[in-house]
């Protein structure tokens, strides 16, 4: 997983303007043989994998290039230091208007009822992922769950928990014991155990892709046969017809789910990104859910938003923690399943494009990135820093806009997915739209320089007395 960090391990801050220790620390001259030196802030340094994390220091603010308070590493950081927004409460409108549904049909009693449990099921998860994180976060080190910086592909530069994908799983499980009849849902929560177990093992000590194919297949199985969760139809792409996989629907909906899988945990590269982005794709889905007549599945939904918002409080730049491989590929398997569950039942006014609109970030950018390499005589699996985010970051966007600005994304082709069903658009509507996204997406990426260049003329012009480059930067 690559992040983006400038913290600095183990060593006394330096004043940035004059180069000499800050007030109160050792100087170069006047330290202990074997003492570290003194260096210029902000430059990274590689933390062996044997380093304790209880000696790291605490973030460093990329704004101010000036150390957090105190010496501390990112566990002992109290949580009432952190001045995020209280993105807690951005949810709550979205379960109102849906607990709206029975109050227009003329059911007020059961209206009240839907709004409490869906703020209930929110609650919940989101109190037992915040209570699991902070448990899990005093025995991170002891567990191995700790990702240390290579100096290689990993940006990040002080070592982090990667607790967050244990802690997400935890309270959604809990909201689903509470809310939703289990029983029917068999099959997701053993693929949510399989997923979780293995990426956590992956987390601890790299696992062969091998082995996280076999349980990622064994996960699919799984929701097909418990839950009859299959890939049946494309729907209506081309104006034809319905397109049926037929014979090979179990093929089908195997690569599928483990295209998703991939898909989201590649995106997993800056802090907030993978959470961000699909918390606003499980806001959708659940509206989704709610317009094909689907309580169950809008309550997961509603459970996984819960536990989302409760982990970007750790997870927001500058992060205190990662969700790991156990959080991004329980995260792309649970949207895989969503995107199936809504479009193929019987009836379903979800059209299956829809579903693809929500996910559309993560999947054009795979198959963007995918084919690119290939292009280029190399494996589609071979690690690079060709995805969205990092060509935002060598355009010189800060880690904060590009974050911002894929989430946004996001909530645009979801909003697509959710307004284009309310006005039942046909299936090839749908799917122009999408491929439209795709080609534009798919060309700009090849025209990379000429759109840094106007990135560059746009940074020195001055709008209604408003400098450009100040908002773009």
């Amino acid at each position: 997983m690559i992040t983006l960090e400038t913290n600095i391990h183990n060593r006394p801050p330096v004043s940035r303007a004059e180069g000499t220790p800050v007030s109160g620390l050792q100087s170069p001259a006047s330290r202990a043989k074997g003492a570290p030196v003194s260096r210029a802030a902000g430059t990274p340094v590689s933390c062996p994998p044997d380093t304790p994390v209880s000696s790291l220091q605490s973030p460093v603010s990329r704004a101010e290039g000036t150390p957090a308070s105190g010496l501390r590493s990112p566990f002992s950081q109290s949580i009432g230091e952190n001045h995020d927004p209280p993105y807690y409460l951005l949810p709550l409108p979205l379960l109102f208007l849906a607990s709206c549904s029975t109050l227009i049909n003329g059911n007020e009693t059961g209206s009240q009822a839907n709004f409490i449990q869906y703020i209930a099921t929110y609650a919940l998860s989101l109190t037992a992922t915040y209570g699991a994180i902070l448990l899990l976060l005093r025995y991170a080190e002891q567990l191995g769950f700790i990702d240390h910086p290579d100096g290689v592909r990993k940006i990040h530069t002080v070592a982090k928990p990667l607790v967050g994908g244990l802690g997400i799983i935890t309270g959604v499980i809990i909201a689903m014991l509470a809310f939703v009849p289990i029983e029917h849902y068999i099959g997701l929560v053993i693929a949510i155990f399989m997923i979780g177990s293995i990426g956590a093992l992956d987390d601890r000590k790299d696992m062969s892709f091998k082995i996280r194919f076999a349980v990622q297949s064994g996960a699919a199985i799984s929701i097909m046969y418990f839950g009859g969760t299959t890939l049946n139809s494309f729907g209506n792409l081309v104006g034809l017809g319905v397109i049926q996989t037929g014979l090979l629907a179990v093929p089908i909906t195997m690569f599928c789910v483990l295209g998703v899988i991939n898909a989201v945990n590649m995106i997993d590269g800056l802090d907030g990104l993978a959470g961000g982005t699909s918390l606003v794709a499980f806001s959708a889905f659940g509206l989704l859910a709610w317009l094909n007549g689907q309580p169950e599945l809008m309550l997961i939904a509603i459970a996984f938003v819960g536990a989302l918002a409760a982990f970007l409080r750790f997870n927001w730049f500058p992060s205190k923690l990662f969700m790991g491989d156990a959080g991004s590929m329980t995260l792309g398997f649970v949207l895989a399943f969503f995107a199936i569950a809504v479009t193929q039942k019987s009836g379903s006014v979800v059209s299956p494009v829809a579903a693809l609109l929500v996910l559309a970030l993560p999947i054009t950018d795979t198959i963007t990135v995918m084919i690119k390499r290939v292009l280029k005589g190399k494996s589609p699996f071979h690690p690079d820093k060709t995805h969205l985010h990092h060509i935002l970051k060598a355009m010189g966007v800060n880690h904060h806009k590009v974050v911002i600005v894929m989430i946004a994304a996001t909530v645009v082709s979801s909003t697509i997915a959710v307004i284009g069903t309310l006005l039942q658009l046909p299936d090839y509507a749908f799917f122009s739209i999408y491929l439209a996204c795709f080609t534009t997406y798919f060309v700009a990426s090849y025209r990379i320089k000429g759109i840094y260049r106007k990135l560059i003329w746009l940074r020195q012009q001055r709008v209604f007395n408003v400098e450009l480059g100040e908002i773009l930067r």
